[in-house]
């Protein structure tokens, strides 16, 4: 089977990289150096490691529900089915909407009609807001994005995408501690991936997405490697 075209959905872990204000920072750090497994092992053989601290919410990521819901049922991330992070994929471009703004249904439907795309059964919505191309690594990144309503969330759950993701810190406005995305995704036991990179590449594509995270035992969340593969 031949795969077209793959392009890596995903921001670059690192010490220093931007995480969402409150959240743990990275930390990665040299464990054995080549120099020191070498003296250990005495026949010439050398390896080197590194040990990573981060946050489950860090880097490119997948919120588990239970991240959300205080509901004892709600899945950890070891619990979501792969089904749901390896689905057929469309990508909505909402990079005109003002930072730090809200934007929902009927900017969902305009530009769906746009691009002549449909949400089907079964896929996960990307939305391209522009914010890691013009923001990352500055303070702005982190506070001054534009987010999804209340009724943007809800529409897209009932035209039946499993999960869906944005290329910022959070698909809530910063502002909005009302959490209006968030509190849906609770109710309605559905996750998204948050701080995700080169959706421009993406807009107005029908792709398969593919986003697995760690098995992590009850947590919360876990970073992922998400990738679009094109259709040829």
């Amino acid at each position: 089977m031949k795969l077209g075209k793959i392009i890596d959905l995903s921001q670059e872990i690192y010490q220093g990289m931007p995480v969402y204000p409150g959240h743990l920072k990275t930390v990665i750090f040299t464990h054995a150096t080549h120099d020191e497994t070498e003296r250990q092992i005495g026949t010439g053989f050398s390896y080197q490691t590194s040990g990573i601290l981060l946050c489950d919410h860090g880097p490119t990521h997948l919120d588990a529900v239970s991240h959300l819901s205080r509901d004892p049922a709600a899945e950890p991330i070891d619990q979501l089915a792969l089904s749901k992070c390896i689905t057929p994929a469309i990508c909505i471009d909402v990079s005109d909407v003002p930072r730090k703004s809200q934007f929902g249904a009927d900017k969902i439907k305009s530009e769906l009609q746009r691009w002549n795309l449909r949400i089907e059964k079964g896929d996960t919505v990307l939305f391209y807001t522009a914010h890691w191309d013009r923001y990352y690594g500055q303070l702005e990144y982190m506070t001054d994005h534009p987010g999804l309503t209340r009724d943007g969330t809800e529409f897209i759950i009932d035209q039946g995408a499993v999960n869906f993701g944005i290329d910022c810190t959070s698909p809530d406005m910063w502002y909005d501690k009302n959490y209006p995305c968030h509190r849906v995704c609770a109710e309605r036991q559905i996750t998204h991936y948050e701080n995700l990179a080169n959706l421009k590449e993406v807009v107005g594509k029908r792709f398969i997405f593919v986003g697995v995270p760690l098995k992590i035992r009850n947590g919360t969340g876990s970073p992922v490697r998400a990738l679009a593969i094109l259709q040829e």
